[in-house]
């Protein structure tokens, strides 16, 4: 049966940022899957800067309560991020990272069927450094933190939507925000067309 209850947790993306039109592709799951059914529901939990580390704090307490019938994780990139230069550690070392994303996943395929949500390319000539800041953004990292995160879903026989590898081939300028980290609308509808065929996919003849 197709999900009713659905919790997404995240960062910013989640959130919507980047979207000044309907608030993020979460938002427009919502808008389509609570249109289908009055009890259908979609919770949007995204935090900005939300680290895996956070995400583990998280995931109980959003979900109990919600009792989810599906829970879709975009754990994203803040963890690669680099201060001060393009040369520095990684605020999250990789295999910090991946013992953190292994408890991640565990706990939630604990509470509900869980489907991961890998993070996008981004534009790293915007995003070295990002904006005012002193953070880098380096596509090289992301492609190696999300090959770790597949290994680990692999490994567990669990679903991941991989949007790093879906957008490798597209024009980002067409997707991206000013900022070349974040979706602009088109770009969040991008990500929400993709998950519902995602969904529609997993849930055929249920």
């Amino acid at each position: 049966m197709f999900p009713r209850r659905i919790i997404a947790l995240g960062s910013s993306s989640i959130h919507g940022r980047g979207d000044s039109e309907l608030g993020g592709f979460i938002a427009r799951l919502r808008f389509w899957h609570e249109a289908r059914g009055y009890n259908n529901f979609v919770y949007q939990l995204g935090i900005s800067g939300e680290t895996t580390d956070s995400l583990i704090g998280r995931v109980s307490v959003e979900s109990s309560p919600r009792r989810p019938h599906l829970l879709i994780l975009y754990p994203g990139f803040n963890d690669i991020r680099r201060e001060n230069s393009s040369d520095s550690n990684n605020v999250v070392p990789l295999e910090a990272f991946r013992s953190s994303m292994e408890t991640l996943v565990d706990r939630a395929m604990a509470l509900a069927p869980t489907l991961i949500l890998t993070g996008f390319p981004f534009d790293d000539s915007k995003t070295t450094p990002y904006l005012d800041t002193n953070w880098y953004y380096l596509r090289s990292d992301a492609k190696r933190y999300t090959q770790t995160l597949k290994d680990i879903c692999e490994a567990r026989s669990l679903s991941v939507l991989d949007y790093f590898e879906l957008w490798e081939s597209r024009i980002l300028d067409e997707l991206l925000a000013p900022d070349g980290l974040h979706c602009n609308p088109k770009g969040h509808q991008l990500l929400f067309e993709q998950l519902r065929d995602f969904l529609e996919m997993a849930y055929k003849g249920t």
